[in-house]
């Protein structure tokens, strides 16, 4: 019986491919660094293991796709597939998963430092370490403050409890009005821009959508308070990015930190880098020195099901083509 031939793309293809050899002898794998790495196995790949977003070497697009005749399956190795979705149009045979539910931790985590590092100025305090200027500078708390953190998933929901560990207020905004731990109160996105004048900081970390797009946008920047902070995580989509910049250059906000952009890379020459009031991540949320390790308690147990003929139960299906 042939073997099941597998594919891997990522920029910790040889970790994946040594665990995945281990779990699934009866697999072919391949693995490499980038699609061009990998051409020669283009062509026999049944599953394919990537992120698919748009960087070097690592981004899936409908020619790539069109290289893959006998493709079944696309497991996502991030939350969003938008990427793959769209490079699969037309393709309604090919099934595609996402590694929704495992980012919690890694995403709380840089939505907290993006928090700190606004509120503490530490773009100004590293600048001044750089050139050796000693300047006391003053300094806000998080405790007393306010968040606004829109999309209660498994990131929302993880970050909220941590938010209220340093003493702040936390309100969620989601689709659905439910008791959720951390919370407390909850609003509906329609309700956003009446709840904006009373946030310190307003956390984006909502899946991407047709209903998302732009959701933040220049009325609800401008409902912000001066002193307020902005902080995108989900995806560049969800903001107006030139509404955000107007802002930002006005004096509406106080600051941004940035993980995600409208396109990314950052282009080099967008007002964002050089703002003093932003901190640009590149897009680093998601991972971390353990992602991998994390990403396989859904592709395993979803591999698993695909092999035995199981693919009901699969989990984290966002789309059949």
């Amino acid at each position: 019986m042939a073997r099941l031939p597998l594919l891997v793309i990522d920029r910790q293809w040889e970790w994946y491919e040594a665990a995945l050899h281990e779990a699934f002898p009866e697999v072919e794998i391949a693995a490499a660094g980038s699609y061009a790495d990998a051409a020669g196995a283009l062509a026999r790949t049944q599953v394919l293991v990537t992120m698919g977003v748009p960087l070097p070497g690592m981004h899936f697009t409908a020619e790539l796709a069109a290289q893959m005749p006998r493709l079944e399956w696309v497991q996502c190795l991030i939350s969003g597939p938008d990427h793959i979705v769209r490079a699969l149009a037309g393709r309604p045979d090919v099934l595609v998963t996402t590694s929704a539910g495992i980012h919690g931790p890694q995403m709380s985590e840089m939505a907290l430092l993006h928090m700190l590092a606004l509120a503490r100025g530490m773009r100004k305090i590293l600048r001044n370490q750089d050139a050796h200027v000693w300047e006391r500078m003053p300094q806000r708390i998080l405790e007393a403050k306010t968040v606004g953190i829109v999309g209660i998933g498994a990131i929302g929901s993880h970050l909220a409890p941590l938010c209220q560990a340093f003493g702040m207020r936390v309100y969620g905004v989601s689709r659905t009005d439910r008791p959720v731990p951390g919370i407390d109160r909850m609003f509906s996105r329609e309700e956003l821009v009446a709840l904006a004048p009373e946030l310190d900081f307003l956390v984006l970390v909502a899946s991407a959508g047709a209903d998302s797009y732009h959701l933040v946008g220049a009325e609800v920047l401008a409902a912000m308070k001066p002193t307020a902070y902005l902080i995108n995580l989900a995806r560049g989509s969800l903001l107006d990015e030139d509404a955000l910049v107007t802002a930002l250059a006005g004096g509406a906000i106080a600051g941004a930190g940035l993980d995600v952009f409208t396109t990314e890379p950052l282009p080099a020459d967008s007002p964002l880098w050089a703002m003093d009031n932003v901190i640009v991540t590149p897009h680093a949320g998601g991972h971390h020195d353990r992602s991998a390790a994390q990403t396989m308690q859904v592709l395993e147990p979803n591999l698993r099901a695909f092999i035995e003929g199981r693919r009901g139960e699969m989990v984290n299906v966002v789309s059949a083509g």
